[in-house]
């Protein structure tokens, strides 16, 4: 069963700034050049071909997928906002395969109030977090009222966090070491650390490795050759393969890009003595591991 975990809906103009494009379009130039498998939407205007996932390029490129969670990220911080509603109406009117969650900005006074009306009243079944996008300090006590909340309500969260490319956003909150407050103080709340915290995987390995409900996706690696092997040998030596769940974060790439990535993986030590990263692991990334953090009813 093919489960991607970890999509975008959002377009340009209507929901990401001028600033915000611009840079994601000069990242996605840059892994193109290390990876043929980057989604590129080839639009005559460049700023389309950045960071958009419309409703119709979102379903072409997840057909071959049997559930599909979509998110919109709600960070005016950086210049993205995406109304819930617009989640949820697609998700409405697409129930066989996607799964909506939604995202809420932790330094919003009524977050909590928000999270409880998209869970409760827009049917979104989880949430989304960028502490770097959002400009929010996981290990400020004065957020987990609102992450006790979430693990009250039963949902499941995705976290980006590690680098990102958007100028304002502060790395200072992107190591995944500083999930580790929350992780303790709800320990009931399924955490998914997005891209394995990318440049800090080896910090999310020991992380994962210690708390029995963080996991990390494995969407935005295989860009980098050499990061994604070392990557994939740190889960390994410690112990938590089984942690890593597929996600493609289209319009990044397609699931059909992440997945033909992930089996280049050992591609960058061929003919050498390093050891490979096992077959058997690599299809459990992509079609077996999400049945440990994630449910679908």
């Amino acid at each position: 069963m093919l489960v991607d975990t970890h999509t975008n809906l959002m377009w340009y103009p209507d929901h990401m700034s001028d600033e915000f494009v611009a840079f994601a379009l000069a990242a996605k130039k840059a892994k193109m050049r290390l990876s043929p498998d980057v989604y590129f939407a080839g639009h005559e205007k460049d700023e389309k071909n950045a960071f958009d996932s419309t409703p119709e390029t979102l379903l072409e490129a997840t057909k071959t997928c049997d559930k599909v969670v979509v998110f919109g990220l709600k960070a005016p911080f950086c210049g993205i906002d995406i109304p819930q509603e617009l989640i949820s109406d697609f998700v409405r009117q697409h129930p066989d395969r996607f799964v909506g969650w939604c995202s809420v900005d932790p330094n919003e006074p009524d977050c909590v109030e928000q999270l409880v009306y998209n869970v409760e009243t827009l049917g979104l079944r989880g949430l989304k977090v960028a502490p770097i996008y959002q400009n929010f300090n996981p290990q400020d006590p004065k957020h987990l009222p609102f992450f006790r909340k979430a693990e009250a309500l039963g949902i499941p969260t995705i976290w980006h966090q590690g680098t990102s490319f958007v100028r304002p956003g502060p790395l200072k909150y992107a190591n995944p070491v500083m999930l580790e407050d929350i992780a303790v103080a709800c320990p009931g709340l399924t955490m998914v650390i997005a891209h394995m915290g990318h440049p800090w995987e080896d910090e999310c390995v020991v992380l994962i490795r210690k708390h029995p409900n963080l996991y990390a996706n494995i969407s935005a690696l295989h860009y980098r050759p050499l990061r994604h092997y070392h990557a994939f040998m740190s889960a390994l030596e410690y112990g938590v393969e089984h942690k890593l769940i597929f996600g493609s974060d289209f319009p990044s790439a397609t699931p059909e890009q992440v997945i033909a990535g992930q089996w280049k993986v050992n591609d960058v030590v061929k003919g050498t003595n390093f050891p490979k990263f096992p077959e058997e692991a690599i299809h459990n990334i992509i079609h077996e591991n999400w049945r440990r953090a994630l449910k679908f009813d």
